[in-house]
């Protein structure tokens, strides 16, 4: 078996996975996030990381086609091992999470995603109401929304440069609201929301504003899914867990979701996945090797503190 790893310019060979067999909302960003790219020689499929010197960190799963998941993760596992690595992983979907169970792994409930599906999106519904509010906020305050063109290059609004689409909001001349969204492949195509940024003084209602005018955007261009992204900690519950979860974190995850300091963290984040009433809530989890937890849950609260 010949094995490779290569540096973030992998360019072609990374990038066609992603486009081949990236299912998880969050493959681009994981594909961002890390240094290196695992492959073995005669499969297709690409496993990205970042080595911390104890772990090898992983997100998002293992880029490869169905029945060619198991052979690369069992193998990257023994190419960690070589190094004397552990391999840690999140942002698991429950199909990855299973994978890694059969692989060998502890696998736990480690949070929640939300997706809209926008065909189905109408800011007229009941249960938009606080959206409603906040964004007629922004608007009487003079914000207006569009999606930025990337100064760094010939693209315009809806061409993609590095993959990314920006969106701002402006009062006057002034940016104060950014978000940014990544492209989603596989079964539930679209966009990810990856980072939002609010200027200091800008008005209440100023990202959601500026989230709207991607909706707009993305549900004119056909976009089947937003994918609101990961929350760590978020509507954790014993049906979720797998049969090889270990009962120590998932007391521990819900010891730290109830009382613990990383809650304030991730308030924000869930308070505005929550307020576009997400059609699809599933599952995430970490999967990591052996007993100790320790470094799992550690990498976790790395996603916990994130933007």
């Amino acid at each position: 078996m010949s094995i490779g790893t290569f540096a973030v310019d992998g360019g072609d060979t990374v990038f066609g996975a992603l486009r081949a067999y990236g299912d998880n909302p969050s493959a681009f960003l994981a594909m961002n996030e890390g240094k290196e790219y695992f492959t073995v020689a005669g499969r297709h499929g690409v496993i990205p990381y970042r080595d911390t010197g104890s772990h090898l960190r992983q997100s998002a799963g293992v880029i490869a086609s169905h029945d060619g998941q198991e052979p690369l993760l069992r193998a990257f596992t023994e190419f960690a091992a070589q190094r004397r690595r552990k391999v840690v992983a999140t942002r698991l979907r429950r199909p990855e999470a299973e994978l890694f169970s059969r692989c060998g792994f502890t696998v736990n409930q480690a949070g929640s995603s939300y997706s809209v599906y926008l065909p189905e999106f109408r800011l007229g519904a009941p249960r938009l109401a606080d959206l409603r509010l906040a964004v007629s906020r922004a608007w009487l305050a003079g914000l207006q929304a569009a999606e930025a063109a990337d100064e760094d290059s010939a693209a315009g609004p809806g061409e993609e440069a590095d993959g990314r689409r920006v969106f701002t909001g402006r009062i006057g001349d002034e940016v104060v609201a950014t978000v940014t969204y990544l492209p989603v492949f596989g079964t539930r195509p679209g966009w990810l929301h990856h980072t939002a940024h609010r200027a200091p003084g800008a008005p209440r209602g100023a990202l959601e504003a500026v989230g709207l005018e991607a909706v707009r955007v993305f549900a004119a261009e056909e976009a089947q899914w937003l994918h609101l992204g990961f929350t760590p900690f978020a509507e954790l519950g014993a049906q979720y867990e797998l049969a090889t979860a270990s009962v120590l974190a998932a007391r521990l995850l819900r010891l730290a979701a109830e009382r613990g300091e990383w809650r304030y963290a991730t308030a924000g984040r869930l308070a505005h996945q929550r307020i576009w009433d997400p059609h699809l809530v599933q599952p995430g989890y970490l999967a990591w090797q052996g007993r100790a937890a320790a470094g799992a849950l550690g990498e976790l609260l790395r996603l916990a503190k994130s933007p």
